[in-house]
């Protein structure tokens, strides 16, 4: 087959795409019910002063479906700022729950006593540790409307956490740190902060989760893992990022080291060693959160965000791997590529098959790049800086991927 007719084939199957929609993998709905300033909970902050607690639900409009999977997230903000209903926050939920979900956007306390006396390790502990006991509160509300009628009408059973940054760190340890000999290792006052289950609301009624969502978060102790072997997780994060370590290293307070923390590719490495479904897509050469923004870049990084997630919640929610099922075999939908529209460079992705090979031709079918390797990932310099469409041929094993390019 000549790269003529490869082109006229991959134009007929990008038309074609868009006549299905996967529920949990594209949109189902065209718009969202906000439901804002749901109370869920009530603790005092580091001052001691009297927090309520609040969260936004977000459901897919007109949808009849009864028991949808819930996500739980929280905001960044390095426990020390930032708010449920922030920019970045409304779009990952709005388009996640466009595509079936029901998300909850979390508050929660915030702030460190820098004048207490203690380290500066000891108070953001400790306010690590009450972002993930509002956490658990929040999930524990949640089943309590679901015990009682069920109002959001979600699945028990299919519950995510997780966030953006301090978000993400929060997620993490609400799902792993779950055991008082843990909790004995940290340094935080159960007497005052309380243990395992916290005190902000709802005893009695479950915070357990199926996976967490880590966006450009970390871990304080990624052994905590060894005994959660049923928790999946989802990390991306950039190797630029100098505020959370994309491996392992000092998270900096005003340029003082604070404590160690575990980012996305420590915890995905440990996450597979100790057998957890774990997956990491890397953001190569991206600072700290590259998808918040309003820069077109920063868009660009927040599709591929949504899209990646999406295909890790589908084949956790679902069992199967995301495949567009009114698609040939060659548009799967396991390969990213990103940025797309490009500029000087492209980074591309498999969930599961090493790349081999990588050609870049022109639409009239000249051979312009060649790359060659074997890895899940792929970073190519682009050598063409013509504005316009070009052609990707992609081979990965035993199969060929044949994608569109446009470069600005």
């Amino acid at each position: 087959m000549n790269i003529r007719n490869i082109l006229l084939g991959a134009i007929i199957m990008l038309s074609v795409s868009g006549a299905f929609a996967q529920r949990y993998l594209e949109n189902i709905a065209d718009s969202v019910v906000l439901i804002q300033n749901i109370k869920y909970g009530f603790n005092r902050d580091y001052r001691g002063d009297s927090v309520e607690l609040y969260m936004d639900i977000y459901v897919p409009h007109n949808d009849t479906v009864s028991n949808r999977p819930l996500l739980v997230l929280a905001h960044g903000g390095s426990f020390l700022q930032g708010n449920k209903s922030s920019s970045d926050m409304q779009t990952i939920c709005t388009r996640l729950a466009k595509k079936g979900y029901v998300v909850a956007s979390i508050q929660y306390r915030l702030g460190v006593d820098i004048l207490s006396g203690k380290s500066l390790e000891i108070e953001f502990q400790q306010a690590v540790w009450r972002g993930a006991q509002d956490g658990r509160a929040a999930i524990r509300f949640l089943n309590k409307t679901a015990a009682n009628g069920n109002e959001f009408k979600f699945n028990p059973e299919q519950i995510y956490t997780g966030g953006v940054s301090a978000g993400g760190v929060l997620g993490l340890q609400l799902a792993f740190l779950d055991k008082a000999t843990e909790l004995s290792t940290v340094n935080i006052d159960t007497s005052v902060l309380g243990g395992v289950e916290g005190n902000s609301g709802n005893p009695g009624y479950s915070w357990k989760v199926k996976g967490v969502i880590n966006l450009c978060g970390a871990m304080g102790n990624v052994n905590w893992m060894s005994d959660n072997k049923d928790i999946s997780i989802c990390n991306m994060h950039g190797t630029a990022d100098a505020t959370v370590p994309y491996k392992t290293d000092y998270f900096k307070f005003f340029g003082t080291n604070v404590a160690l923390l575990s980012g996305g590719f420590s915890v995905d490495s440990t996450a597979k060693i100790y057998g957890l479904n774990s997956r990491l897509y890397t953001f190569n050469g991206a600072p700290h959160v590259p998808f918040v923004g309003v820069s077109e870049a920063n868009k660009l990084y927040m599709d591929t965000t949504i899209e990646y997630v999406s295909r890790y919640l589908y084949k956790s929610v679902t069992g199967n791997t995301p495949s567009a099922l009114a698609e040939p075999k060659n548009r799967d939908n396991a390969l990213l590529i990103f940025p797309n529209p490009a500029t000087n460079w492209i980074q591309l992705s498999h969930e599961s098959e090493n790349l081999n090979k990588v050609e870049i031709y022109s639409m009239n079918g000249q051979l312009l790049q060649q790359w060659f390797g074997s890895d899940k990932q792929a970073y190519i310099q682009l050598n063409q800086s013509t504005a316009g469409l070009y052609l990707l041929k992609i081979e990965a094993n035993q199969q060929t991927f044949i994608k569109k390019l446009r470069v600005d």
